[in-house]
């Protein structure tokens, strides 16, 4: 069995980013979904079209409609890899601009939070 190198509890949730690879100025944002996120780091998943590698640099942003205000944040690849029709990368949080790693980690946290919260609602019988 490999070992499982992860050293912070991981919350699965949906929250929907802007990627853009940082070396590429010019390049057009991505739209990506968080689908976890840590202490540390997040997974993401968006359709192909681009092929990130281990050691590249990515800015992302979120939108916090409730809040009237965009987060900014980079991190690198740590790994990428393909998964069905989309490509799935493993991303270590860098710098942050306007967003602190605790908020995404709230942020990561509240959409788990909701999503068991759905799941405990929803009829037994269906479970």
């Amino acid at each position: 069995m490999e070992d499982d190198k992860r050293k912070f509890l991981r919350f699965e949730c949906l929250i929907p980013i802007d990627l853009v690879e940082v070396d590429d100025p010019n390049a057009d944002p991505k739209e990506a979904m968080i689908d976890n996120v840590s202490r540390e780091g997040i997974r993401l998943a968006f359709d192909l079209g681009h092929a990130f590698q281990e050691g590249d640099k990515v800015s992302f942003q979120i939108h916090k409609p409730d809040e009237n205000r965009t987060c900014r944040m980079t991190g690198e690849v740590v790994w990428a890899k393909p998964f069905g029709k989309k490509i799935e990368i493993g991303l270590k949080i860098g710098d942050t601009e306007r967003c602190t790693k605790s908020e995404l980690l709230d942020l990561g946290y509240n959409a788990w939070r909701k999503h068991q919260k759905e799941i405990d609602e929803k009829d037994p019988a269906e479970k």
